[in-house]
């Protein structure tokens, strides 16, 4: 994964707590994979600060995803005087299927009203793309609503969002915007790249290469160094 930046290195406009206000957009749905997804909103939300884990909902680990989740991956997001204080580096942090988890060395002062897992659904393909570009390190501000969703065939279960940055329950998020402020390590992730890149190009170089020689006649050896 991306390094955390320094504080040094912080935007200072991700200082400020997320901006909450009351809404009154009315309840809506979209369509994903076939499926229905009804959505009623619940206030405003604005979200800056550093992506410090995520999930992966593709992971064979995670049972709880497939390719027809509306979710997008959750962002665990560090915000306010946990970022002035520098006391974010000194904290490890790792996320499940639906949980952001965080370990702190004894004596370490840490805000926990100023970290939020973020459950992300959005209608908008490009958002989703968007979403799943953001790396750990990543400076970002989000813009959507908060919201309880339902799919269509979840009976009369609604997965509901909390609207309170002092509680331990998850923010759940619908995505209209994202800003990635400043990326994190990105020659780091250009060399995992270009490294996947040739992990995958190399074989397909070595056999057109023996193609070539047999289709020339030329004397081939095989298990030879």
């Amino acid at each position: 994964p991306g390094r955390l930046p320094r504080p040094e290195e912080i935007d200072p406009g991700l200082t400020p707590p997320p901006r909450q206000e009351a809404t009154d957009r009315q309840p809506f749905s979209f369509a994903y994979k076939g499926s229905a997804c009804r959505v009623r909103p619940v206030a405003t939300y604005e979200l800056t600060g550093v992506v410090v884990s995520h999930n992966d909902i593709s992971s064979v680990a995670d049972i709880y995803h497939d390719s027809t989740s509306v979710d997008t991956k959750d962002l665990c997001v560090v915000w306010g005087p946990n970022l002035t204080t520098g006391q974010y580096l000194g904290v490890s942090y790792k996320s499940g299927p639906w949980t952001c988890y965080v370990r702190f060395p004894e004596g370490a002062v840490f805000d926990f009203a100023g970290l939020g897992n973020n459950h992300l659904i959005t209608d908008s393909p490009a958002v989703r793309r968007a979403i799943a570009g953001v790396r750990i390190g990543d400076q970002v501000r989000l813009r959507g609503l908060l919201v309880d969703y339902q799919m269509e065939d979840w009976d009369d279960f609604w997965r509901r969002t909390s609207t309170r940055r002092d509680d331990m329950d998850c923010e759940v998020f619908f995505v209209e915007r994202v800003e990635v402020l400043r990326r994190a390590t990105p020659g780091w992730y250009a060399a995992g790249r270009l490294a996947r890149l040739l992990l995958f190009a190399l074989p397909l170089l070595w056999l057109f290469l023996y193609w070539l020689q047999i289709r020339r006649g030329d004397t081939v050896s095989v298990g030879q160094i």
